[in-house]
């Protein structure tokens, strides 16, 4: 057979194992199939072996990237603003569109990619701020809102779990800083009905989303998880003049947190592994 159309059908088999269209087996057999153990191209063009080939196309693309990153950061603050915001629409489109892309063909370097346009995100937020001296009071829990809110999309819609969990964070942390304002002097009680309903919210929608939509329900089980501490977590390190007795707390719940998840374990562990 062609080795490119080989290659076609494997990279097919391989999106059929990871989305689960078929079952583990048949995805064995097939790539036992049509894999028949000879060279098959590299698809990666940043790999060690082409560059060892010496294309002078990829030494000239990565000329080019280096270069423009280099430019980017000497004189990133000298451009107008209207420029700068442009610069960095373009870059993180570039990151997150080529990580898209690159889901089906590459996942690691989708997720170097999407990484990468995550720090930048921040960065260029941060460094936009602080270049124009804006209010950071106003503009930085703005700036973690629209994060957050990113993340949660480019983590649903391209299935990078850990970008989907952050987005989540980012807007825990928002949470947690706006409640904080609203009540400094919050009661472990009113801690708990802040936080708890979230959790079970979470859990919920790790429930309902396995039956609906793969590949997403571990997440939502994994922010639930996190929300349940989140009260003495908050009380602890967020808040001043918390009595001690809320670390034995923590502890409790996290013990009652690991017998609940050993209890269920059979169903927790199916909708983490849909």
């Amino acid at each position: 057979m062609n080795l490119e159309k080989r290659e076609i059908i494997l990279r097919e088999i391989h999106y059929w194992r990871r989305s689960k269209l078929l079952p583990e087996q048949y995805c064995d057999f097939l790539t036992n199939l049509y894999d028949d153990e000879k060279e098959i191209k590299d698809s990666n063009p940043i790999s060690l072996k082409n560059l060892q080939q010496g294309s002078i196309k990829i030494w000239l693309f990565g000329f080019g990237i280096i270069s423009l990153i280099f430019l980017i950061s000497l004189y990133f603050s000298v451009f107008p603003w209207p420029l700068q915001l442009a610069t960095a629409l373009c870059v993180l489109i570039v990151c997150y569109g080529y990580s898209a892309i690159y889901r089906d063909r590459n996942h690691m370097i989708s997720l170097v990619l999407a990484g990468v346009g995550s720090v930048l995100t921040i960065g260029f937020g941060l460094w936009l701020i602080a270049l124009h001296d804006l209010n950071a009071d106003f503009w930085r829990p703005l700036l973690i809102a629209g994060c957050g809110l990113l993340w949660v999309i480019l983590g649903f819609t391209l299935r990078i779990g850990l970008l989907h969990y952050c987005g989540f964070a980012f807007w825990a942390l928002l949470y947690a800083g706006f409640s904080g304002q609203m009540r400094p002097d919050a009661s472990v009680l009113e801690l708990e009905l802040l936080w708890l309903p979230l959790c079970i919210l979470m859990v919920w929608l790790s429930w309902l989303l396995y039956h609906r939509i793969k590949g997403v329900s571990g997440v939502y089980l994994g922010v639930g998880v996190s929300l349940w501490l989140m009260p003495e977590i908050d009380a602890l390190w967020l808040r001043p003049d918390y009595p001690e007795w809320v670390s034995l707390v923590l502890i409790f719940k996290i013990a009652a947190g690991l017998a609940l998840l050993f209890i269920f374990r059979k169903k927790w562990i199916t909708w983490v592994a849909s």
